[in-house]
């Protein structure tokens, strides 16, 4: 898959990068897409990376004195769109995570790797992370949630304004389209239970948002809204 040019990091938190890069899906829908690293003592956490020309800045932070200690993918179509996770594993030798339940169906078993569980793995707890299995958009959806500083890296499981929409002014977060998920209503039902406390919520496609907590919770209510969402506009 090819880029004009590898994204320039953004440092969204003291620990926390931000790659905003447009995959074909998102740059037809005017919708950037969202990887992330997650930073720790000499050791990087890379979040929702699956394309090959994000290598030049994963080996950007990793000469920075981060080197990648593992890849999680927080939902299958990743791995199934994706072309970046052989050269991962050949350059940095270092792990990707996906939920079982997500390996085991047709789309992943593409990417031509092993992946491993994130809900046995000790790693993400060196990184003040939680793994959260959070179902509905695929079956096995994962967030990433820190208590410390409310930090929430959903992946799919909720979707920001486009480009033009934030340009507006528009400040919202919306399950992702109907007709990506396996289970809209069960996605709901999760949203409805979701009781963290959040300041900072990057999600895997639109508008990311830091120091939020006060207004984070007005700005997520239409997660759990009863109308499913039919398009990428909501």
């Amino acid at each position: 898959m090819k880029a004009t040019l590898s994204p320039e990091p953004k440092w969204l938190l003291e620990d926390l990068i931000l790659l905003e890069h447009d995959d074909p899906g998102g740059r037809e829908a005017g919708m950037s897409t969202n990887s992330y690293a997650l930073l720790t003592e000499g050791k990087a956490l890379i979040v929702d990376a699956a394309f090959e020309y994000l290598l030049p800045s994963i080996r950007a932070i990793a000469e920075g004195g981060y080197p990648p200690a593992a890849l999680l993918l927080s939902h299958r179509h990743l791995a199934g769109n994706g072309d970046l996770f052989r050269a991962f594993k050949k350059e940095f030798d270092a792990p990707i995570f996906l939920h079982p339940l997500d390996v085991g169906h047709p789309q992943a078993s593409g990417a031509g790797v092993r992946f491993q569980d994130p809900t046995k793995s000790s790693l993400f707890a060196q990184f003040g992370v939680e793994v959260l299995h959070f179902p509905g958009q695929t079956e096995g959806s994962v967030m990433l949630y820190r208590q410390r500083d409310g930090l929430l890296l959903s992946g799919d499981s909720a979707m920001g304004t486009t480009g033009p929409q934030a340009a507006e002014g528009m400040e919202r977060l919306i399950r992702p389209p109907v007709f990506t998920s396996v289970d809209d209503e069960g996605l709901r039902q999760n949203w409805l239970g979701f009781e963290r406390a959040v300041s900072h919520l990057g999600p895997f496609h639109g508008s990311v948002y830091v120091d939020r907590a006060e207004e984070i919770g007005e700005i997520m209510r239409p997660l759990v809204r009863d109308e499913p969402t039919r398009g990428i506009e909501g």
